[in-house]
């Protein structure tokens, strides 16, 4: 390891612990008056704070990264803006336009009746693990769908935060769905949008439940990987990275739909050269951001990844491999539409569409979804 490159993984080391604090004011952009009640979020954090009557908010502990601020609340258009966290902050005067429709009172009669896609929605959104049977959406009249056919495609978007309570891992989320589209015919299933965490109060049985799920969410994760490449460590946790290619499959007619063999057009190739963390990421040059590549000029490059929880102490009392149960299985790849992809020090990719994961490091959904603010305590 160059001597440069340990420099930089002890100062992401050590800096990646520090917290800050970033406070505003937010006020009415056609009256220049205060907006109480206005909700200032970093987008998938757990770094939430509401307006006070002055118009001031203060976000507190915010480790140090690449984040996306909003700020909303009934009867405005929403605020959104990037911004680096590197040390203490305070924003220029945050204006809001309030929205030009009024605002009718709605009155539910009887019983809501959920659309036929909610519950399809449902299990696609939230996931199929036993962390999503402990999930509760509380307001499911706030997700509209559209776009359906009779083949049972759909999209989907929210009129208001959907609120969700994780009695798996103790949060209640509150999210504002962009777009979420399936399609059947090629089986992929994508959306956008932004979201907090609260985390929940329980008994010390509770929370000491709720800790160990949220590690095994962790484990194994993007998060994870991505946190484990910036501080050299992948391998120490449990983490093994090949290179590999994408190749034609001779095999391949598009007319056959059963067979998997001749099903996909392309097959993994993969190698026995090990990769280190050096070969796949760089700094760019804006601050607390990296890129993530995929080691060779080859734009048929991927990279295979394992993943075994190391030293885990089975009953016998033997230490070996474990793969938390969450995953179905052990393997992923990491393929690249575009030469590199960008992350921050949380671990988090910050540009959308240049990189698809595939197997496990693609399985999580919302019931299995930590804030990029999460810290692991084991």
């Amino acid at each position: 390891m160059s001597k440069y490159l340990a420099f930089l993984l002890l100062f992401i080391t050590v800096n990646s612990y520090a917290q800050f604090t970033i406070s505003g004011r937010v006020i009415n952009k056609t009256d220049k008056k205060p907006v109480e009640a206005a909700v200032a979020f970093l987008n998938k954090t757990g770094i939430a704070s509401t307006a006070t009557d002055s118009g001031s908010f203060t976000l507190n502990n915010v480790p140090q990264g690449h984040y996306l601020l909003l700020v909303t609340i009934v009867g405005y258009d929403g605020y959104k803006i990037p911004i680096t966290v590197t040390g203490n902050m305070r924003l220029p005067q945050i204006e809001l336009t309030p929205k030009n429709e009024s605002l009718n009172g709605v009155t539910v009669k009887g019983k809501f009746k959920p659309s036929p896609y909610y519950y399809l929605f449902k299990d696609e959104f939230l996931g199929s693990t036993l962390f999503a049977r402990q999930c509760k959406i509380v307001n499911p009249w706030a997700i509209l769908f559209y776009n359906t056919d009779k083949q049972g495609n759909y999209s989907a978007k929210s009129n208001d935060f959907i609120e969700i309570e994780n009695d798996a891992l103790g949060y209640k989320i509150k999210v504002l769905l962009t777009y979420f589209t399936k399609d059947f015919a090629t089986d992929q299933t994508s959306y956008d949008g932004d979201s907090y965490f609260e985390e929940m109060k329980g008994t010390p049985e509770q929370e000491r439940t709720w800790e160990k799920n949220r590690m095994e969410c962790y484990r194994g994760s993007v998060m994870q990987f991505l946190r484990a490449i910036l501080a050299g460590t992948t391998k120490q946790e449990g983490f093994q990275i090949r290179k590999a290619y994408l190749q034609k499959n001779p095999y391949y007619d598009p007319m056959e739909i059963y067979d998997d063999m001749i099903d996909d057009a392309y097959l993994y190739k993969i190698t026995d050269t090990t990769v280190r963390e050096e070969d796949i990421f760089s700094k760019t040059n804006k601050p607390g951001l990296f890129a993530l590549t995929r080691g060779s000029t080859n734009p048929n490059a991927c990279m295979y990844i394992e993943y075994h929880e190391p030293n885990y102490v089975m009953q016998t009392g033997k230490k070996a491999p474990r793969v938390p149960w969450i995953w179905v299985n052990t393997s992923s790849y990491i393929l690249f539409e575009k030469p590199y992809t960008v992350f921050d020090y949380n671990g988090i990719i910050n540009t959308n569409g240049n990189v698809m994961f595939t197997g496990f490091l693609a399985e999580a959904r919302v019931a299995n979804q930590l804030p990029v603010d999460f810290q692991p305590t084991q």
